[in-house]
């Protein structure tokens, strides 16, 4: 089966699987600035499934499904039942198949009102033959995958158990295995699939179509300068990537950059890769960034999708980094128990005399993991976070401004009572 057609990667390319380490303490989605949220409430009278991503980060309520950084996943019903979720960000992709009602900030709202997730069939994805039409909706194991579709004509289901109303079906397969069929003539007028799952039309299997991918700089937009001694992020942007976590090759000065960077790769998305280094002595350096398919390499031989590049000149006249100082708590060194899920509210500011702040980055040091972003403007500003401390983690702040320099670090000791 082509890669397309299976949702079940949706989110078993999460954040370990994309090279970045695993979270410690709570995920970086614990505590989200400018929080939202999303519930989606079964209706009954069978399973309903959904997917969706946001531009920032994402955290369940309640508990039992998948979230792994700015993706989620999971199933309500088949009686009632509901998930609700706190993101920050806006709702980038959403695929919502059976029946329930979805309510953003308490209001209800259509599944239709957000963009499919990135490789989410639609209708348009099926090519009908004439004559009678063989549709199969295969579960891959691993969870209920539930779907819903429409035909402009008869509808019959060649198995039993789902539901099949005129010219439109919705039902499960899984959570191990099982395939539902139907039979139809005409073309598919509706299709909605979420879950782990892969379908065929008269024996073939179904495939996204998408439009071809396009890269760009992301941040810095322009060529840069910057002072020696200073960091600088990198953000390549993708648009309609093949795949669910953007696959980047960086290079310095035409040195290939394996990594890890100074934020493991984990301020990365399904439309943005990501990459910081430090430019130590003066001159003239270049970046590059290469896009690749995922499981494509420039080691295999393989072509990159696109790449873009920057210039940067590093001397004495450059933009400084901003600077990061310590507000609350007030002391540097702080006490906990491993036991204790107490929660500490951290605030910082940031400083740049050169340009605006765009973001701070919350750090817990030596489990080298992203606790949350918060957006931050102009030349001053403060930040603050929520975290629930772990002796021996420590835990700070970088800020970034708006043509990616990085602050030194700045932050508290957490120390066993």
């Amino acid at each position: 089966m082509v890669s397309e057609n299976s949702r079940r990667r949706f989110l078993k390319r999460g954040v370990a699987a994309a090279g970045v380490a695993p979270l410690v303490g709570r995920p970086a989605s614990s505590a989200l600035a400018q929080s939202k949220t999303l519930r989606i409430e079964s209706d009954g009278g069978g399973f309903a499934a959904y997917e969706f991503t946001v531009s920032g980060d994402v955290k369940q309520r309640d508990s039992g499904d998948r979230v792994s950084g700015s993706c989620a996943a999971g199933n309500v019903g088949p009686e009632r039942g509901a998930d609700t979720f706190e993101y920050s960000g806006e709702i980038t992709g959403l695929v919502l198949a059976g029946p329930a009602t979805l309510y953003r900030d308490g209001e209800a709202v259509e599944a239709s009102a957000f963009p499919r997730p990135k490789g989410s069939l639609v209708a348009d994805d099926f090519d009908a033959e004439s004559g009678t039409n063989q549709l199969r909706i295969e579960s891959e194991g691993g969870g209920i995958a539930a779907y819903e579709f429409a035909v402009d004509s008869a509808l019959r289901q060649k198995d039993n158990g789902d539901t099949v109303d005129g010219n439109r079906a919705f039902g499960h397969v899984g959570p191990e295995r099982g395939a539902d069929e139907f039979a139809f003539e005409g073309e598919v007028t509706e299709f909605a699939l979420a879950g782990p799952a892969s379908v065929s039309l008269n024996g073939s299997d179904v495939a996204h179509s998408r439009p071809a991918p396009t890269v760009s700089r992301g941040s810095p937009e322009q060529e840069i300068t910057v002072q020696p001694d200073t960091a600088v992020l990198f953000e390549t942007e993708v648009s309609d990537y093949p795949g669910d976590y953007v696959r980047a090759e960086w290079y310095v000065d035409g040195e290939w950059r394996p990594g890890p960077d100074l934020f493991y790769g984990q301020l990365g998305s399904p439309s943005r890769a990501t990459f910081t280094h430090r430019f130590d002595s003066a001159g003239t350096r270049r970046v590059r960034s290469e896009i690749y398919r995922e499981g494509d390499s420039s080691r295999e031989g393989d072509d990159p999708i696109d790449a873009v590049e920057w210039t940067v000149e590093v001397g004495p006249d450059g933009n400084r980094a901003p600077v990061v100082e310590r507000l609350q708590p007030q002391a540097r060194i702080l006490r906990t128990t491993r036991e204790s899920t107490e929660e500490v509210e951290f605030e910082v500011s940031a400083t740049d005399s050169d340009s605006d702040l765009d973001r701070v980055v919350w750090w817990i040091a030596q489990g080298n993991s992203v606790h949350g972003v918060s957006q931050v403007e102009g030349d001053y500003d403060t930040a603050k976070i929520t975290y629930d401390i772990d002796p021996g983690l420590p835990f700070g702040a970088y800020a970034i401004d708006e043509y990616g320099a990085v602050s030194r670090w700045r932050g508290w000791e957490i120390k066993s009572e």
